[in-house]
């Protein structure tokens, strides 16, 4: 004989499998529940993005132990901006760059010390602020497109001077050598 049960309502005397039972929620195992999945993968995600904002945190703060000066551009690594005096002698080395290519296209003898000083006060910019953003002329410069522009600007002004400013890109954006395949 069956106990007594209200199949309108579920009441706890009601035989197995009957909606609102207390045996079928005891039944439910933590796969069949719906949310719980939901709520620990949700969880989850939340603890290891709390994990990675410390860790992304705690190496910015000076206290790892590579320096941010030789730090490669990083698409996670947040841009800094630099001082408008720090950014003044890369924006001025770019300028005179422009002008002793265009003389040089024109007949003129391009200063090639020069051009050798307004590179290395380039890269030296680049190597203190590898993922800058800062503005220059109209519109907004990054470290990388100061060194991606020098570099085209010396293919044709002073090919000699291009690995130097290869080397200073990441590697992803050099020129590839005539070893390498």
């Amino acid at each position: 004989m069956t106990p007594p049960h209200d199949e309108e309502h579920g009441r706890p005397g009601a035989p197995p499998g009957t909606p609102g039972s207390e045996t079928e929620d005891a039944a439910l195992s933590p796969r069949r529940r719906p949310g719980l999945l939901l709520s620990v993968v949700a969880a989850t995600v939340v603890l290891a993005l709390a994990v990675a904002a410390v860790v992304a945190l705690g190496s910015g703060s000076g206290g790892a132990s590579g320096s941010a000066a030789t730090a490669e551009p990083s698409p996670t690594t947040p841009f800094v901006t630099p001082p408008t005096a720090q950014v003044r002698p890369a924006h001025e080395a770019l300028h005179d760059i422009d002008a002793i290519c265009r003389a040089k296209d024109k007949g003129r003898d391009g200063k090639q010390t020069s051009l050798t000083r307004d590179i290395d006060t380039i890269i030296d910019f680049s190597l203190r602020y590898p993922n800058a953003r800062f503005p220059i002329d109209d519109e907004t410069g990054s470290t990388l497109s100061l060194l991606l522009v020098t570099r085209q600007s010396m293919r044709t002004c002073a090919p000699t001077l291009v690995p130097r400013l290869d080397q200073a890109l990441p590697p992803d954006f050099r020129y590839p050598t005539a070893g390498s395949s």
